[in-house]
């Protein structure tokens, strides 16, 4: 693995902060301690990717980075973006200067997720399920969602989310 190139972080900083949020005996951690270095890293790189296929508001900083952050942002709100977002500005083009952190901490999130194994729910709409019953329960998908595994990772990632786009 290579920060900048496959991850955002590397396999000993996910670790450090696993062990930091998570205890000893949380179910998820146990799962994660019990993988090979190896299988963790093909975690980490396949959270990444996960991020790097959401909807990610602006542009890369430097067009030529492999991965999606940091990011460039034109507005004309960049008092509203300094508030949760912390970016240099030019004009109105407003830029991370490092990764964000809630980016890194979301990336751990999702590795974690995916080495507990997949909810049923996201297996579920995954394969195209719209609605199942089981008795009196049942439940309906509007669609498969962004098909973030965490819902940490979700609220995390949440200010670098398009959540819209304006037509005409």
């Amino acid at each position: 693995m290579v920060v900048g190139t496959d991850t955002y972080l590397t396999l000993s900083d996910a670790n450090i902060y696993l062990n930091a949020n998570y205890a000893t005996t949380d179910p998820l951690l146990v799962a994660w301690t019990a993988l090979t270095d190896p299988d963790r890293e093909a975690y980490l790189r396949k959270a990444r990717q996960t991020i790097d296929r959401q909807p990610i508001v602006g542009y890369k900083a430097i067009y030529t980075q492999a991965l999606a952050f940091p990011r460039t942002i034109y507005t004309e709100y960049g008092a509203l973006l300094g508030q949760t977002i912390n970016l240099m500005h030019v004009n109105n083009w407003h830029t991370q200067p490092t990764v964000p952190t809630e980016v890194l901490d979301a990336q751990c999130e999702i590795a974690l997720q995916l080495a507990s194994g997949t909810p049923k729910r996201v297996e579920l709409q995954r394969q195209g399920v719209r609605s199942f019953s089981i008795g009196k329960l049942s439940e309906t998908y509007v669609g498969a969602g962004n098909r973030i595994v965490s819902d940490e990772a979700k609220e995390l990632l949440a200010p670098f989310l398009a959540r819209a786009v304006r037509t005409c």
